[in-house]
């Protein structure tokens, strides 16, 4: 694959994951507002209950296989080896089948628990039984999922991903609108249901031979791919207890209103940045699996990688910047424009975040379970904890935005000092030079808002943001040749 392919392979999946993610983003909203309108606040909470209680034991019982099974399959897939690939499928689907009825099992043996933890009561136990079914089929979707993302059947896996929501929302609004309260469960399952067959459609046209694989063997080939999700659910238990200190924190040592403030500003900026993020690891990841051995192409590939983001990322963050204002007054209302500052210095230190995140991959790509769970499991997370301590003591919500803007700098550093040592890597100077320029952007942009008199702060920041799309779009330019493919596609019609 030449340069210039690579670099336009990597902006289309970005591009295409991108758009998804949007969709996805406008029928979740949809969802939301369907519940909210038919069932009330009422019904918003027992959706959220129900979802955030059955994910709890999906995530323990799954092992994380949905995530590293992409990067043995990926790996198979790049060798041409059909052999090893169906091997490998096959291991897979055993693994996730015993674990998906694991987790169901779980989940009907511990109802009544979940029910008494969740609701203070044993009423929810049969719903929480019911809700077991759920589980089965949101495990075993994740598991396809997972054979489309590591064979790079992108296409398909945009498919399913757009049709199982919009058909999964379409058949549980009769539910709402029918048995108001009562009809969330049956909603949940049947949506479940429907993504789950989806998920059977676009992966039933993946090609495989019939092998020979015993128990025993699946058992031990399996295993490494357990080892390196339990590593990641461990990481992601550990963020999940980090942030809830951090919660605590805040609204013990500030208020309840510090904490609302908080969760709607880190919901904004993770919103809007994590779209681009999202939308790269579904095709980086597993591209990034398949060579995770040459690390002369692992850090190839990450830096062209890290370019295409940082340009993508860059213009989304100054505008959300900008935005700031309007933003949170869309999304939220006026009570909540004391967090303006607080965004536009989270938006700065998600471009330091934006800059790290092809980077940090590498060490899961590679299997490199320790080192993943000790950057991302244990410093990652104790860092979090840590800097936002420190923050808010300081400052209140604005020390905490300044904590996590320099945590973010720190990471980046600490990354690519690791990453060096140990595979090699370092920044080229094409992302060097896009790094430098979107840092000053950015600076420039936040001492004008900030500091400028507003009859000419709005006129510079607004020339700030043209000339960091301007920027963008050039360098994408020469990298891929946008002209170049808009012209195809004009000459195709």
């Amino acid at each position: 694959m030449t340069e210039g392919t690579s670099y336009r392979t990597i902006f289309k999946a970005t591009s295409l994951f991108g758009g998804v993610q949007v969709i996805q983003v406008i029928l979740n909203l949809i969802r939301g507002k369907v519940i909210a309108v038919l069932l009330g606040a009422a019904g918003v909470g027992l959706n959220s209950l129900f979802i955030s209680s059955v994910s709890m034991i999906s995530n323990i019982s799954g092992l994380g296989l949905s995530f590293t099974a992409v990067r043995d399959i990926a790996k198979a897939k790049e060798s041409a080896d059909e052999q090893r690939l169906s091997i490998i499928i096959k291991v897979f689907k055993r693994w996730l089948y015993a674990t998906s009825l694991l987790g169901f099992a779980g989940v009907l043996i511990f109802s009544p628990l979940l029910s008494l933890y969740t609701f203070k009561s044993y009423e929810y136990t049969i719903p929480f039984m019911f809700l077991a079914f759920m589980l089965l089929f949101g495990s075993l979707s994740a598991g396809n999922a997972s054979l489309l993302q590591g064979t790079r059947n992108l296409k398909k896996y945009a498919l399913y991903t757009l049709t199982g929501s919009l058909v999964g929302l379409i058949v549980s609004v009769p539910f709402y609108y029918l048995f108001g309260i009562k009809g969330v469960v049956p909603a949940l399952i049947v949506s479940a249901f429907i993504t789950f067959l989806f998920s059977i459609y676009y992966t039933s046209k993946i090609e495989v031979k019939s092998v020979s694989v015993s128990w025993k063997e699946s058992y031990t080939q399996g295993l490494d791919m357990v080892k390196l999700g339990v590593a990641m659910m461990l990481s992601v238990s550990i963020g999940s207890l980090a942030h809830y200190l951090v919660n605590t924190f805040i609204s013990n040592s500030g208020s309840i209103g510090d904490l609302g403030l908080y969760q709607a500003g880190m919901a904004i900026t993770s919103q809007s940045i994590g779209l681009v993020f999202t939308a790269m690891a579904i095709d980086y990841y597993p591209r990034l699996s398949a060579i995770s051995d040459n690390n002369e192409k692992v850090k190839q590939m990450v830096n062209q990688q890290g370019e295409i983001t940082m340009l993508i990322a860059t213009p989304v963050l100054i505008v959300l910047s900008l935005m700031a204002p309007l933003v949170i007054r869309l999304l939220y209302s006026a009570e909540f424009l004391p967090i303006v500052d607080f965004l536009r210095v989270l938006a700065f230190g998600m471009m330091f975040k934006a800059a790290s995140y092809s980077i940090g991959a590498i060490s899961f790509a590679k299997g490199d379970k320790k080192v993943f769970f000790f950057l991302e499991g244990i410093y990652m997370n104790a860092s979090i904890l840590l800097f936002s301590v420190i923050g808010y003591k300081i400052n209140g919500l604005n020390g905490l935005s300044w904590a996590i803007l320099f945590m973010n700098f720190v990471y980046f550093i600490i990354i690519n000092l690791v990453t060096n040592n140990l595979y090699k890597f370092s920044i080229n100077k094409a992302l060097w030079k896009i790094l430098i320029v979107s840092t000053l952007l950015m600076s420039l942009l936040y001492l004008i808002l900030r500091y400028s008199p507003q009859k000419y702060s709005y006129p510079l920041a607004i020339i700030i943001v043209i000339i960091s799309i301007i920027y963008s779009y050039l360098e994408i330019d020469k990298l891929i040749g946008v002209r170049e493919l808009i012209n195809k596609i004009l000459k195709r019609k």
